[in-house]
């Protein structure tokens, strides 16, 4: 996979705040990275997990294999502990990879590991968990696997083809205008595809300087842009709020990119009027980046969509069972999308084909998200199937519920989640965080939900919180607040 674009500034720098290098240094350490693998036995068609995080180390690793051809699944770093820990446990690792792949950040006598020394960036052993015998063809032939968010409960296999790579990054890096010039703060995990092949790569391609954060909160994200000086931001809508109300001056930026979740309305206009042009991009770990508004398109067209489908994209709407004849009047469907530089399957744990049926025959794929087309093409996106119910005979969508919510001003946030049955039919469940210095009744909000939401959008049962449980990509866990959803049989 070609990594580099036409225009590469060889003094643009890669760094996590600890260790620096710059883009000149790095075609030297791929070349020697590949010797050191193949002294450890690992074949180019051999599949390789890369434990990761946010480090420099990682960020070098994952260049060299993928500029190399090697076929590579990133995870979370941590599994290896979680092998070592329960061995006889179910497999968090795929068994048709044969190798785990540890970056370091830090030599044995824990110093910033030298750069220089690549024997020193990273540990290689086998796959304990690896079944003899398992050999994926064409299947593990420069590929990039990526293990889904499991939001479902069943975590999966992605597989795309480098190719298919190289074309979802260029189009991110064409749609959001990325040169050599920008400076880009990263604190979106790598080993997720809005981190990897929506910011990183992309960024990489463009030539841009780039900051890799590792667990950024305000503090540390505030004190990295001082020295970093980023004008280019790739952020979860999560972490926009967060800056927009903890931080106290504002902060231009040529442009910030929000995807992995909605971005608020009542979040958008403060945020641009403090921090300057914010982007929403829409895509999912199976088709990259679909959508994206490209920061010179006028605010109020960036408010109300996500944009345009990127050029290889066509998106269409399916009518759905769960939707009424009000909703199919709106111009509501379920969004469903082609694209050439799409994924191109699913496999097992053994590295078989999976058939969830999401395609077509026509090589036209379902989101599992419900939105609208507009006139020009610009696309909206209301929400995910599955975050929506029938109610009264009618659609009740969980982001307007949690909407609502918020607009109280003893609520901060709130996260809506459906299980078992109501009166009204599916039960909601709302789990809130209550505001800086309220202390609110749960009796109080279901009071007021009466106030700003149609009875069959109030919630069954309210739950208090002081925190919401986050995924490692920094989504709201919303299958952990379903498990705890407490509803009478």
């Amino acid at each position: 996979m070609d990594i580099f674009g036409p225009v590469s500034n060889p003094d643009s720098t890669l760094t996590d705040g600890t260790l620096t290098c710059t883009y000149g240094d790095l075609p030297p350490l791929f070349g020697q990275i590949d010797a050191v693998l193949h002294q450890a036995g690992v074949g180019i068609q051999d599949p390789i997990v890369v434990e990761c995080d946010n480090s420099l180390p990682t960020a070098i690793v994952l260049l060299a294999l993928l500029s190399q051809g090697y076929s590579v699944l990133p995870i979370p770093q941590g599994l290896r502990s979680t092998l070592d820990n329960a061995p006889d446990g179910p497999a968090v690792i795929p068994h048709f990879c044969q190798h785990i792949l540890t970056p370091n950040s830090k030599d044995p006598a824990g110093n910033p590991v030298d750069l220089g020394q690549v024997s020193q960036l990273f540990d290689v052993i086998p796959n304990p968990t690896a079944q003899a015998g398992e050999r994926l063809g064409d299947r593990g032939h420069q590929k990039l696997y990526m293990r889904t968010s499991g939001s479902t409960g069943t975590p999966k296999v992605v597989m795309h083809s480098h190719n298919g790579l190289a074309a979802n990054v260029q189009a991110c890096v064409e749609r959001l205008h990325l040169t050599a010039d920008d400076r880009i703060a990263l604190p979106v995990p790598l080993f997720h595809m809005y981190g990897l092949g929506a910011g990183f790569l992309p960024g990489i391609k463009a030539g841009a300087s780039i900051d890799l954060q590792q667990g950024a909160n305000l503090l540390r994200y505030l004190q990295r842009e001082q020295h970093f000086n980023p004008n280019v931001a790739f952020l979860t809508p999560i972490f926009c709020e967060t800056l927009l109300k903890g931080r106290r001056s504002d902060r231009p930026y040529r442009m910030t990119v929000a995807a992995g979740d909605r971005v608020r309305e009542d979040t958008f206009g403060p945020y641009e009027s403090r921090f300057g042009c914010l982007v929403k991009l829409y895509g999912s770990t199976e088709m990259g980046a679909l959508t994206a508004s490209s920061p010179l398109e006028p605010a109020s067209d960036r408010l109300q969509s996500v944009g345009h489908p990127m050029a290889d994209v066509e998106m269409r709407l399916v009518s759905s069972d769960q939707l009424t004849p009000e909703d199919v009047a709106k111009g509501i469907g379920e969004l469903w999308c082609r694209r050439q530089a799409g994924f191109e399957g699913y496999l097992d744990w053994h590295g078989q084909p999976l058939d969830l049926g999401q395609w077509d025959g026509e090589g036209w794929f379902c989101t599992k998200d419900l939105g609208r087309l507009w006139p020009d093409g610009r696309v909206e996106v209301l929400g995910r199937c599955d975050h929506s119910v029938n109610r009264d005979g009618l659609l009740v969508f969980f982001a307007d519920v949690e909407r609502a919510l918020m607009s109280l001003a003893a609520v901060e946030s709130a996260v809506v989640v459906s299980k078992g049955e109501s009166q009204r039919g599916k039960n909601l469940t709302a789990y809130c965080i209550p505001a800086q210095g309220q202390s609110p009744l749960v009796a109080d909000l279901r009071r007021s939900c009466f106030e700003v939401l149609p009875n069959r959008a109030v919630p069954d049962h309210i739950v208090i919180l002081d925190n919401l449980p986050l995924l490692a990509n920094g989504k709201v866990d919303r299958q952990q607040l379903i498990h705890r959803v407490n509803t009478p049989g």
